[in-house]
């Protein structure tokens, strides 16, 4: 009832991490440190001069993050390059890490959050608190979805070798998806929000540390909601949100290293600005508050109560709330047709092989591809219109496990034909339209 990222920390301040970690993750039974080493060899992939990546993954860097990345290489510890030892403390080594360059892209609201080689497990941390990552460490279908996603972003790019994983725009559908998970473990971003606006708008400070510390007032907001547990249950689960306030209470650096990350999170999905130069004085806050993040705090007063209507607000709201959070015109789904034809061109993508596929992933998928087409869809009205198809003639095609058993929570396989059914209907609609 009660999720909090208790543990989020500079080391996540850029989401994007979790899409790049997701492209070298598997669904199987792995370890952490095979999949860090999988990681760390992505992510410290020697870039040298003469590949042809480096004149593509160049290009995309602005003068200000070019001279950064200089500085990198001027700071590399002569254990990373051994040949700096011989040419002398000045030199250049010449290469870079792909993570560096993508970090430094052009299209990266910000170059900070850089991931050192002893930290990539904080990214594995953030992964299976956001349920992307099981704890036997394999790809969740969430995740599964995630990777699917980013390798369709690969192969529609002219240059797949250079596309940058940790970009959290690197298609449409990838803010939304890393936001419903973040959601789901943290109930805390729209009590910051909401703090956020109020403030903005009546001329309080915002400020990162003290009394009158944003991520304090939020989380002091977050328990005037929840107000005094009488339910021994609510008091041993509230026992986490405690030790987080008190955490921050008591170490004004806490406060703040524990509320970068929230900030840069929604400056990567683009819910919040910040302000241009990198680390601005210490006396300002780094972040600005847009139109955007004005839309959004109105979308979530009504997840400021209790009992937590996160997951309602998720399963029946979330793509219509977030088209009018980004200004994004949606069309309405034509009917329950094309609501299914979205879920079995769902299927296509993620639909596993042998045995049967989780329905409410395959839903949440739909939402995603119909939104990057501009269909508004919902996880429930996806749901709903494949528990209509079992009373039509598409139920020869769904194929449940368990046989005819339907519920919330659902395993189900298609026909191939379906689609091509689905697809077929849907030509002859658009062709009959004015």
């Amino acid at each position: 009832m009660y999720p909090l990222l208790r543990s989020l920390d500079p080391h996540h301040a850029r989401a994007g991490y979790l899409g790049a970690l997701a492209t070298v993750a598997t669904r199987s039974i792995d370890t952490p440190a095979a999949l860090a080493a999988r990681f760390r060899d992505l992510l410290f992939e020697r870039i040298y001069p003469g590949d042809p990546r480096l004149v593509d993954l160049m290009d995309r860097v602005g003068d200000a993050r070019r001279e950064q990345l200089h500085d990198l290489q001027r700071q590399r510890p002569a254990d990373e390059d051994p040949a700096a030892i011989l040419a002398g403390p000045s030199a250049s080594t010449g290469w870079y890490y792909l993570g560096e360059l993508w970090l430094h892209d052009a299209c990266m609201p910000s170059a900070l959050g850089l991931l050192a080689r002893d930290q990539v497990d904080r990214t594995i941390d953030l992964a299976r608190w956001t349920r992307i990552l099981l704890p036997t460490m394999e790809l969740s279908e969430i995740g599964f979805v995630l990777q699917r996603l980013l390798e369709e972003a690969r192969t529609a790019s002219r240059s797949a070798a250079t596309v940058n994983l940790i970009n959290v725009q690197a298609r449409p559908a990838l803010p939304l998806l890393y936001l419903r998970q973040l959601l789901l473990g943290e109930m805390l971003f729209p009590f910051l929000v909401g703090e956020l606006v109020e403030r903005q708008a009546s001329g309080r400070p915002l400020r990162t540390r003290g009394t009158e510390g944003v991520l304090l007032s939020s989380v002091n907001r977050m328990m005037t909601v929840i107000g005094e547990p009488t339910n021994p249950d609510d008091i041993y689960e509230l026992n986490d949100v405690f030790a987080f306030r008190r955490a921050i209470e008591r170490s004004p650096s806490t406060q703040e290293n524990y509320l970068r990350p929230r900030m840069e999170i929604l400056v990567d999905i683009g819910l919040v600005g910040r302000r241009s130069g990198g680390h601005p004085p210490s006396s300002q806050f780094a972040w600005i508050v847009t139109e955007s993040t004005r839309r959004l705090a109105s979308e979530w007063t009504r997840l400021e109560r209790i009992p937590n209507p996160v997951p309602e607000y998720l399963d029946a709201h979330f793509f219509t709330s977030m088209a009018r959070v980004l200004a994004r015109p949606l069309r309405s789904a034509g009917g329950d047709d094309e609501r299914l034809l979205w879920f079995a061109r769902a299927f296509q993508l993620i639909g596993r092989e042998f045995g049967f596929t989780p329905g409410r992933v395959l839903a949440l998928l739909a939402c995603l591809l119909a939104w990057e087409a501009g269909t508004a869809l919902e996880v429930s009205e996806v749901v709903g219109a494949v528990h209509g198809a079992t009373r039509s003639v598409r139920a020869r095609h769904l194929h449940f496990s368990g046989g005819s058993r339907f519920d919330q929570e659902f395993l189900i396989r298609l026909d191939d034909a379906l689609l091509d059914e689905l697809e077929h209907a849907a030509a002859g609609h658009r062709a009959t339209e004015p």
